[in-house]
C-alpha cells in the first residue's frame, strides 16, 4: 500500500505550487534579468569607470524624488515585463488588455512611492552599513512586516477591485481575511523564493541606488505576481 502524503506537504503544496508554475513559463526570462542585476552589482565594486555611471543614476534618483520612483516602478514592473512575456508567454495565454494594463500601472506606481519611503525609514532605523546584520535586518524586516503585512495584500486587493468590476458590494467580501488570505500566501511563498537574495544584494548598495537596482528585481518578480493573480482570478475582464 502506498503511503499517504505527510499533511504538511498537503498543506504547502497549494502555497508553493502557483509559484512553482509561474518560475516554470518564465525561468528565462527572470533568470536574465537576475543575471543583469547581478553584473550591475560586481560592475560597481570592480569597475572604475562605471563609477560615473552610477553617480548619474544616483542623482536621477535623488533629482527625482518620488516622482521618479512611481514612473520607474511603472516601467519596470509593468512595461518592461510585459514586453519580456510577449516573447516568452505560451501559445493560447491571453496578454491582457488596455484596461488591465491602467489598473496595473496605478498600482505599480503606488507601490514604487511606498518601497522607496520603505527603503529610505530602514535606512534610517538601521543605517547605512552592509555588514551581515544590517543586511539580514533588513531583509527580514522587507520580507516578513512590510511584504505580508502592507505591499501584497494592497496588490491583492487592488486586483480583486478590478475583477469584481469595481464593485463595492463584491470588493467588501475579499476583505475578509480567509479571502485575502487565499490570495496573498501564494504570492508570499513566491517572494520568499525570489526576493531574500536579491535584497541582500540591493542592499549591499549605496542608499541612492538601493531602489534603481530594485527595479531589475521588481522587473522579474512582477512576471511571477503578474502570473498568479491573473491565475488566481476566477473571470478575467479586459
Amino acid at each position: 500500500m502506498s503511503e499517504s502524503p505527510h499533511p504538511s506537504r498537503r498543506a504547502w503544496h497549494p502555497l508553493i505550487a502557483p509559484a512553482m508554475a509561474a518560475f516554470s513559463t518564465y525561468w528565462p526570462a527572470i533568470l536574465l534579468i537576475q543575471l543583469v542585476a547581478l553584473a550591475v552589482v560586481l560592475s560597481y565594486y570592480l569597475v572604475d569607470r562605471a563609477g560615473g555611471l552610477f553617480a548619474t543614476v544616483a542623482d536621477w534618483k535623488q533629482a527625482g524624488g518620488l516622482y521618479f520612483a512611481a514612473g520607474s516602478t511603472i516601467v519596470s514592473g509593468g512595461i518592461l515585463p510585459e514586453l519580456i512575456k510577449r516573447r516568452f508567454r505560451p501559445a493560447g495565454v491571453k496578454a491582457p488588455g488596455l484596461g488591465e494594463l491602467c489598473h496595473q500601472f496605478i498600482m505599480w506606481a503606488t507601490l514604487g512611492i511606498v518601497v522607496d519611503l520603505m527603503y529610505r525609514l530602514q535606512s534610517h532605523w538601521f543605517g547605512d552599513g552592509k555588514d551581515p546584520a544590517t543586511l539580514l535586518t533588513k531583509v527580514f524586516v522587507d520580507q516578513f512586516v512590510f511584504t505580508p503585512l502592507i505591499s501584497l495584500p494592497g496588490i491583492a486587493l487592488w486586483f480583486a477591485l478590478r475583477e469584481v468590476n469595481y464593485s463595492p458590494k463584491a470588493f467588501a467580501g475579499c476583505l475578509r481575511f480567509r479571502n485575502l488570505s487565499a490570495r496573498v500566501l501564494p504570492l508570499w511563498t513566491t517572494s520568499l523564493c525570489f526576493w531574500p537574495v536579491m535584497l541582500c544584494i540591493v542592499f549591499s548598495l549605496p542608499t541612492p541606488l538601493q531602489f534603481p537596482l530594485f527595479l531589475l528585481g521588481n522587473a522579474a518578480y512582477s512576471i511571477l505576481m503578474i502570473f498568479i493573480v491573473r491565475h488566481q482570478a476566477p473571470l478575467q475582464t479586459t
